[in-house]
């Protein structure tokens, strides 16, 4: 593999770069957006949850259907769309500040459709890479833009307070909108030509869920595909639920103070940018299959070592165990979202990258609320410990499918 190649490529350096502004902008919008609904509009502890998951709902309820759609479209168009669309939105909420006109109500539906145009930029960026760069040059692709995801996830928030603190959260949620809208010119300026999706028959009728389901059926027929899902979903699920407890357990048992906290999800964050730096290199000497499962492993790794936060000795574990499993998830990431977009026809990317991201994504929605549930009746000790177990067996599904043997993507993608 030629990891320097892509710095030759402009049209990758300016998907990467519109990838990167667009995921910061996600980032600094989610901490900017709450701070000002808190400072200028005063909503109580339930109208604020609401606002959280306005931006959720979107991702479970259109998933599915934007992927059916995108592969029915070219998808450079769609993310250049979506740009705009998120900018305009969030460019009217400082000027509805402004003006002494801001509400709750245009909060909440800002927030919808934003998040609605980031599950379409997402899915598309993803389903239009592999007609970007050339077969063997995804895994590195996927690296950079692993990196860049990691960082905007780590500094995203730190600069999202900073700015709002020094500027005002309105001002913040301004410079969010002119993110995106660079985000959206930066794939404006991409020149290499996308190939026009494949037309069905103008004799035949297409459904939307019928199409749908062939995305779906499509991953619950390869092996490969259905185990990795599987896997994602388990490390998800775990990753929220401790997610929610440990804030929790760190707040309430283990008296943290809001920066401890922060210092501990930071450590983290860390752990994703020393990964995702790493993955490549890795990928390249363990195969994919062995990239696959070591991230896993650490991932798991890291998941264990959260239960052991005792009140005695909390910070090493949590601190630790943040990290392995920050450094284990781009090289699982990395390797199978590859993997993924090699075995996978064109003209089903779309559905492919949809129907992956709606499971991984319900897991994460149910993670939350199960986490609260088992805490109430069980305890928060057991609640952690229950969190911790189902992400330490996720490599399970990985054993019942030939992940495990893939040293190099296959030639070709496979027959639908």
């Amino acid at each position: 593999m030629n990891r320097g190649s892509l710095w030759r490529s402009p049209d990758f350096l300016r998907l990467w770069a519109a990838q990167s502004i667009s995921e910061t902008g996600t980032q600094i919008g989610q901490l900017a957006v709450p701070l000002l609904a808190i400072g200028a509009l005063h909503v109580s502890a339930t109208e604020l949850g609401f606002l959280t998951s306005a931006r959720m709902l979107p991702f479970i309820v259109l998933a599915l259907p934007a992927g059916a759609m995108l592969d029915r479209m070219r998808r450079l168009p769609v993310m250049i769309g979506s740009d705009i669309a998120r900018a305009l939105l969030l460019a009217g909420v400082p000027v509805a500040y402004a003006l002494g006109m801001l509400t709750l109500a245009q909060l909440y539906v800002a927030v919808l459709l934003v998040g609605a145009f980031t599950v379409t930029f997402d899915v598309s960026y993803q389903s239009y890479l592999p007609a970007l760069v050339r077969r063997e040059e995804l895994a590195d692709a996927n690296a950079k833009l692993t990196v860049s995801s990691s960082a905007a996830e780590m500094a995203g928030p730190a600069v999202a307070g900073l700015l709002a603190g020094v500027v005002g959260a309105a001002a913040t949620v301004l410079l969010d909108a002119l993110s995106f809208l660079a985000s959206g010119l930066l794939c404006r300026a991409i020149r290499r030509p996308e190939p026009e999706p494949e037309r069905a028959d103008p004799g035949t009728p297409r459904s939307l869920s019928k199409e749908i389901g062939e995305g779906l059926g499509f991953i619950l027929r390869q092996r490969v595909l259905r185990a990795v899902a599987a896997c994602a979903s388990l490390l998800n699920l775990s990753y929220a639920m401790l997610t929610v407890l440990l804030t929790l357990y760190m707040v309430r048992s283990l008296d943290y103070s809001s920066a401890k906290v922060g210092v501990v999800f930071s450590v983290g964050g860390v752990g994703l940018v020393a990964g995702a730096m790493c993955a490549s290199r890795l990928i390249e000497r363990l195969g994919y299959g062995r990239s696959i499962m070591s991230g896993v492993v650490l991932c798991a790794a890291g998941l264990a070592l959260m239960p052991a936060a005792s009140p005695a000795l909390s910070f090493p574990f949590l601190a630790g165990g943040y990290f392995v499993f920050g450094f284990g998830a781009p090289l699982f990431n990395i390797a199978q979202v590859t993997l993924r977009q090699a075995i996978t026809p064109d003209r089903l990317q779309g559905r492919m990258n949809a129907s992956i991201r709606f499971v991984i994504w319900s897991t994460i929605a149910v993670g939350g609320p199960l986490a609260g549930f088992l805490a109430e009746t069980v305890g928060m000790r057991s609640a952690i410990a229950t969190g911790a177990v189902i992400g330490v067996l996720a490599w399970l599904p990985l054993l019942g499918s030939s992940v495990l043997s893939l040293r190099r993507l296959p030639e070709e993608p496979a027959k639908v």
